[in-house]
């Protein structure tokens, strides 16, 4: 590969990984495109290129330093969480338990973690809902800090007599393909040719447990741009998706109403294709994620 194809090959990575939110990794592709420049010196108008890039280095830290920036703000009161879920959660024709379950999955859709790890925790006591909490217990914790403390969480699971051998592997899977998504600088690993992908397929409004969700853009400024986006909470069909504030591209392409077409799912079992419609699309206004919008999806069958 030649020097000007290096440098192209360069620009557009440090492109993709600022689109995706990767702020940190842009900013070392433009750096490492500054070197090449600077080193090797046989790109016509290099000083012209040189400033260029220092620019977009510049927006890109001030982007990083406007995020770390961000306080973390208090939970709302819990009497505010409870009206929450009792306003958001739909409860008709479920039991107790999980209603219970929905509610605390409510809250954390709220950006409401401590509560909502705090009640899930309760609910592994229940056997009908043990599993279903477990793995929201998992989500929650990727969704407010990282992958990490969720594999922390299973390993401490291991050492106690909760779940049987059989739960845990279940578990393990279900975290083990988390951890696989999180390789999203590579999207080639991701995204499948569509021919050699089964229809996702719904049975009484249950799916598989979904990890994430490739989509496409089909207008706009960023055409053609892949987003692998992590699947944060699940409720029957219904998966949530928390998406930054200053990705503001990629949160148009989310209208209320909206039908998206050629989506791709990462589940514990496959990956499938299939549609879906926005069912609802908010800014969260106050917890560890305040300002992000959350993105609610029906999943349908193609």
């Amino acid at each position: 590969m030649d020097v000007k194809e290096r440098l192209k090959n360069l620009l557009e990575t440090a492109k993709l990984y600022r689109t995706q939110g990767l702020l940190f990794e842009a900013k070392g592709k433009y750096e490492d495109a500054l070197t090449l420049i600077q080193q090797t010196g046989l790109i016509k108008d290099g000083q012209n290129l040189i400033d260029i890039i220092s620019k977009k280095i510049s927006v890109v830290k001030k982007d990083i330093e406007k995020i770390e920036k961000q306080p973390t703000l208090l939970e709302v009161s819990e009497k505010v969480q409870d009206v929450i879920k009792e306003l958001f959660s739909d409860t008709k024709g479920k039991d107790e338990d999980s209603v219970a379950l929905e509610g605390a999955i409510t809250l954390a859709k709220f950006g409401q973690f401590d509560r909502d790890l705090k009640d899930l925790n309760e609910l592994l006591k229940n056997d009908s809902v043990r599993m279903n909490a477990a793995k929201s217990i998992l989500r929650c914790h990727m969704a407010r800090t990282s992958i990490e403390d969720a594999v922390v969480q299973f390993q401490k699971w291991q050492s106690m007599d909760i779940f049987t051998q059989n739960q845990l592997v279940t578990i393990r899977l279900f975290l083990e393909v988390f951890r696989f998504d999180n390789f999203k600088d590579n999207i080639s690993l991701q995204l499948k040719n569509p021919e050699h992908v089964d229809e996702l397929e719904i049975t009484d409004g249950e799916i598989p447990d979904i990890c994430s969700m490739i989509i496409t853009l089909d207008k706009g400024p960023l055409k053609g741009v892949t987003f692998i986006l992590d699947v944060r909470f699940q409720i029957g069909n219904v998966i949530t998706l928390f998406i930054e504030e200053h990705k503001e591209e990629l949160l148009e392409s989310f209208e209320v109403g909206k039908s998206i077409d050629n989506l791709q799912f990462n589940t514990t079992i496959a990956v499938f294709k299939g549609k879906g419609v926005v069912a609802e699309k908010i800014r969260m206004d106050s917890g560890s994620r305040e300002g992000d919008y959350r993105v609610d999806i029906q999943v349908i069958s193609l």
